[in-house]
């Protein structure tokens, strides 16, 4: 299995192309080309948008549901399919290569139905509820939330040129979002769309890793946590007499080995290679680790 945990974070991310950011990229590419092809952006609202851009009276009272993952893969231009596109590779490639795959797709799913939802309740009755909102902008930015999150001294470059680090970064670009909504600047642009992938993303990351880190390596965001809950230290070396009775051998009166230094040690070993497949994967594990993780997990 190929390993992408040798990239590092840094002003354009990872700078190596993960597969789940590369299928999203091609499927997003590959309608654009559609769309322009059928020229669906450039004069009004073509058929394509109208199919399956986020349209919020028809998502939420005629049960057209769909528009709420299909909207993500729709984009009003060139340059707004770029920007888009150029945010998922610089933070989604590095999010990917420490949680895998399978996580980062969802949370990328997460996010846009998020930014699809609040859109959607706070245009659902207004002059712009019968209007098609498209583009990736709000998982986007949930990526860019948890890039901070997971590597807030990393230095990006904002509007490739400003250098700040990326937990300045996302504070400002949410502050920018708020403001913008509040006031209604940036005509077309749904700020409120952005605002609420942030907040999907950050709720999402809140429930599924109570102990997030920045940095650490969170390998699949779900098996450490499940893993530190359901694993159980077991004493390794055999009872003195072999007795099981009173407290000869070793024994507790309930017939267990006492506790002593090494319960203490195999439990500081196992923290120490759940740490080392947050940060490397599982590939990563010796052979010794792997026997100590099982021994670990046998009762």
């Amino acid at each position: 299995m190929r390993s992408y945990r040798s990239m590092q974070a840094g002003p354009f991310g990872a700078m190596g192309m993960t597969p789940g950011v590369k299928a999203l990229l091609l499927a997003n590419v590959a309608v654009f080309i559609l769309q322009s092809v059928m020229r669906d952006y450039v004069n009004g609202v073509g058929p394509i948008t109208s199919l399956f851009g986020f349209i919020p009276v028809e998502a939420f009272f005629h049960g057209q549901v769909w528009r709420f993952v299909t909207y993500m893969f729709l984009h009003g231009g060139i340059t707004h399919i770029l920007f888009n596109m150029v945010g998922l590779w610089m933070f989604g490639t590095q999010i990917e290569s420490h949680w895998g795959r399978g996580p980062f797709l969802l949370y990328y799913l997460v996010c846009g139905l998020g930014g699809a939802f609040m859109y959607g309740i706070f245009k659902l009755f207004g002059i712009e509820s019968a209007m098609p909102m498209v583009g990736a902008s709000g998982a986007v930015y949930g990526i860019l939330l948890a890039y901070g999150m997971m590597f807030p001294d990393s230095v990006i470059l904002v509007m490739m040129i400003l250098p700040m680090k990326a937990k300045y970064a996302v504070v400002l670009f949410g502050l920018i979002e708020m403001l913008s909504s509040i006031t209604g600047t940036s005509s077309g642009v749904a700020h409120v769309a952005h605002l609420g992938g942030m907040g999907a993303g950050f709720i999402f990351l809140k429930l599924t890793i109570p102990s997030l880190r920045a940095g650490t390596g969170l390998g699949n965001p779900w098996r450490r946590w499940r893993g530190k809950r359901r694993l159980k230290v077991v004493r390794t070396e055999p009872r003195a007499g072999g007795s099981t009775g009173g407290n000869a051998g070793g024994s507790s009166a309930a017939g267990r080995p006492a506790a002593g230094p090494q319960t203490s040690v195999d439990r500081a070993q196992v923290d120490a290679i759940l740490d080392k497949i947050s940060r490397e994967g599982l590939q990563s594990l010796t052979a010794q680790e792997q026997e100590i993780l099982r021994r670990a997990g046998r009762r």
